[in-house]
């Protein structure tokens, strides 16, 4: 009987420790993937594109970037490698400034794709960064939000044709998990 216990014991803790770490994978596989900017929003006020009009919202003022059918964000683990490595990159756009063009004598400024990479750990539906700083982007946070979307607040220099100067701004955006 005593063998038979132990048995039906042993199966039960296997059983259980198999649950807790698919659940651990499917919390991760729920939030792995491609995502794209929903929205990106400065807590300032900014004319970026040197039109004269200044606002919060950074998909009005940057020109000819944002695209749907590019990935803005990419968590891995995914369906596309096979490797367990954690890692989150973003994307973002990046100021290429030129003051060489005489019909644009206070600067003109084009946006390509920019992308940095953190290793991360997930708890608490949040994303602890390793090493959030680096030359291009400062993150603040990263969470996972309702609805499978993922809010960041990031610190990035961007010139502001208003002050003629580049300005630091935090920035909060909101991924959409790309379908």
């Amino acid at each position: 009987m005593k063998v038979l216990t132990r048995y039906f014991i042993f199966i039960f803790l296997i059983n259980f420790s198999s649950c807790n770490q698919n659940d651990n994978e499917m919390e991760e596989n729920i939030f792995s993937g491609f995502y794209n900017i929903e929205s990106i929003n400065a807590k300032t006020l900014v004319d970026l594109n040197g039109d004269s009009h200044k606002s919060y919202d950074l998909k009005n003022e940057i020109n000819n970037y944002f695209n749907d059918n590019e990935y803005d964000l990419e968590i891995r683990p995914n369906y596309t490698n096979e490797t367990e490595f954690k890692l989150i990159s973003l994307y973002f756009p990046e100021p290429n400034l030129s003051f060489e063009y005489p019909s644009h004598p206070k600067g003109f400024v084009e946006y390509v794709k920019n992308g940095v990479g953190f290793q991360y750990e997930f708890t608490d539906n949040k994303f602890l960064i390793m090493e959030p700083d680096n030359e291009i982007v400062v993150i603040d946070k990263i969470e996972l939000i309702e609805n499978g979307k993922i809010k960041s607040t990031i610190l990035k220099d961007y010139y502001d044709f208003e002050i003629q100067n580049w300005r630091k701004l935090e920035i909060e955006i909101i991924y959409s998990k790309m379908k």
